[in-house]
């Protein structure tokens, strides 16, 4: 009997040191690949940042050149699918000038070293267009807009947005105002220039008002280039990817990668990768805070199948 019961501690220590040696492993090749993730995301961030300045060289350059050629188009770009949108006058105009617009794109691309892009037209004659009435006022906004800005900015505060609703008010937004600032004499003297601006220039009556950014509006403002790294930074990384979402309401702050996954087990390891996407977005969101100052807040990341059900 004692035999059999130094035989089983002997058994039950070797098992034992053999989990210890595994757990170490495996927190080992979870730390190397935590700092493989991190290596491979801080390099592809860095191209990122390098394709962006060529493309911004290249619609900058594009559109001086387009201009320069007599040709007044503009020009939109789609991130996810690489390609450049011309937006033309008409159809009459597109067949006339298509050849020699795509040349002077295709040149200013090859000059910058802008790659791997397509070139679509968009006829603005292809929607109907705004009446007369409504085109005048779209401009006549856009007049208010300007004016508004320019007296914010010559006052020392410039506003974050500025839009009109159906009751004919403008609601001017402004972050770092402090708590009463809302209600202060200064704030009702500069509503009151801003509608003497309005009237005199535009001949229109609007109210406006003055109002502190909500904490939501900045905190959304705030994590737009977390976005932005997201969906570019997974959209490179994983063929599964097909797009992305987020929600701050309801909390915690929801991110949502949409992927053609079949969430199916009998479909390979799609737990696998759904790991590696979680694994990699996490990272993400970890470097982009961290370079942009962001203070942490709580959130999960939700992971759709190609039928955009959540996959648990």
């Amino acid at each position: 009997m004692k035999k059999v019961l130094t035989g089983f501690v002997v058994l039950l220590l070797i098992i034992t040191a053999s989990n210890m040696i595994l757990k170490k492993g495996s927190n080992k090749t979870a730390s190397v690949n935590t700092e493989a993730i991190e290596s491979t995301l801080v390099k592809s961030m860095e191209e990122t940042k390098v394709e962006k300045k060529k493309l911004e060289q290249f619609l900058t350059k594009s559109a001086k050149e387009l201009n320069d050629n007599g040709f007044k188009v503009g020009l939109g770009f789609s991130h996810e699918e690489r390609n450049v949108t011309v937006q033309v006058q008409n159809k009459a105009f597109l067949e006339a000038n298509k050849t020699n617009i795509e040349k002077i794109i295709h040149n200013t691309a090859n000059m910058i070293g802008f790659q791997n892009y397509t070139v679509d037209f968009l006829a603005l004659d292809n929607y109907p267009a705004l009446s007369e009435e409504d085109e005048k006022q779209r401009e006549t906004m856009m007049e208010v807009i300007e004016e508004i800005s320019a007296l914010l900015k010559e006052r020392g505060c410039p506003s974050n947005s500025i839009s009109t609703n159906s009751n004919n008010e403008i609601l001017i937004e402004m972050q770092g105002m402090k708590e009463d600032f809302g209600k202060s004499k200064e704030i009702e003297d500069l509503e009151k220039i801003i509608d003497q601006t309005i009237l005199s220039k535009t001949d229109l009556e609007y109210t406006v008002k003055i109002q502190k950014k909500s904490e939501s509006a900045i905190r959304d403002q705030q994590w737009q280039p977390i976005f932005s790294a997201i969906s570019e930074e997974t959209n490179k990384r994983f063929k599964e990817y097909r797009g992305f979402a987020y929600s701050f309401h309801p909390e915690p702050l929801q991110i949502i990668i949409k992927t053609n996954i079949h969430s199916s087990k009998w479909f390979g390891n799609s737990d696998k990768k759904i790991n590696q996407i979680t694994e990699y977005v996490d990272k993400i969101i970890e470097l982009k805070r961290e370079e942009l100052s962001i203070e942490e807040i709580p959130y999960e990341i939700i992971i759709r199948d190609k039928n955009d059900r959540e996959i648990k």
